[in-house]
């Protein structure tokens, strides 16, 4: 989609702003979700951690709010979170990228959506290691209406798709079936790994959330992803805990196999990157192999 033209801009500044105003509820999700005691929606307004204060509307005016408070509480003086700006500008640039692609669309909507519980999953996974079900569960139900309400050729592959139309199937019906694919290739793949890991180790390899989330992500982006998914998290996290490492990180002598790293982000990293380039990228792989 364009954002040439005065219109264009103007709109594409508005989908940027609403982004960041989604991204500041989210961060009131990874506060209290996964914490006991408080809920999404209590009490009504936010309130600095610290000192408890609740905060003025000019307090929460997304990213602007954190620089002329100078990342501090104005009542305590408490540091404020990087992740609160940080989740805000990711909100708000996730929703300008996938309005590029989608437009204003119900696409548009239900991408976005997926995109943000990504976000929050993994800034709570990150912080607390613990992927919450009150968030997981909702969005792989939603996932499943949404294949059905908009049927979409990536859950099941173009090929598979054109076979399955050409055999008189419903469109609907098709995609519904590779949200449902999607989501046990995702599940069954990490649950396995998980248990082979524990058969073999006598402890916990993997996370119980991370099953769960993979299984998501193959609802909204099929189940051609998994692999690629998989493959690209776990390059990402090697990466991750060698740069840490390099940094002077270093876990005291005979620990290092302690070590606990949440996969969640790494999960959420990769499939943001499919979610925006995967389909590119299996288009090039097929023509590879179509000319080899």
């Amino acid at each position: 989609m364009s954002f040439s033209g005065a219109a264009g801009v103007i709109f594409g500044a508005f989908v940027f702003f609403l982004g960041l105003s989604v991204g500041s509820f989210l961060n009131v999700v990874v506060y209290r979700l996964p914490r006991e005691g408080l809920s999404v929606w209590r009490p009504r307004r936010s309130f600095c951690p610290a000192c408890q204060n609740q905060l003025v509307w000019r307090d929460n005016i997304p990213c602007l709010s954190y620089i002329l408070l100078k990342g501090r509480c104005r009542y305590c003086g408490a540091p404020i979170s990087a992740r609160y700006p940080l989740v805000e500008l990711l909100s708000g640039v996730l929703a300008l990228s996938l309005y590029g692609v989608y437009g204003f669309t119900l696409q548009f909507f239900f991408y976005w959506y997926f995109a943000c519980a990504l976000t929050a999953v993994a800034f709570i996974d990150s912080e607390l290691m613990v992927i919450p079900d009150l968030l997981i569960l909702p969005t792989i139900l939603l996932g499943l209406v949404i294949a059905v309400l908009c049927p979409n050729p990536i859950l099941t592959g173009s090929f598979l798709w054109d076979k399955l139309l050409l055999k008189g199937w419903n469109p609907r019906l098709v995609s519904l079936s590779g949200a449902v694919l999607g989501f046990f290739c995702g599940f069954l793949s990490l649950f396995a790994a998980s248990l082979c890991y524990k058969l073999w180790r006598r402890k916990d390899g993997l996370g119980a959330g991370d099953p769960p989330l993979l299984g998501l992500i193959g609802v909204y982006l099929g189940w051609r992803s998994i692999f690629p998914i998989l493959f690209l998290s776990s390059v990402i996290g090697l990466l991750s805990v060698i740069l840490t490492l390099a940094a002077g990180r270093i876990p005291a002598r005979g620990r290092m196999g302690s070590m606990r790293v949440p996969f969640g982000p790494f999960l959420v990293l990769a499939a943001l990157f499919w979610l925006f380039y995967g389909e590119a990228i299996i288009n090039w792989y097929l023509s590879l192999v179509t000319v080899a």
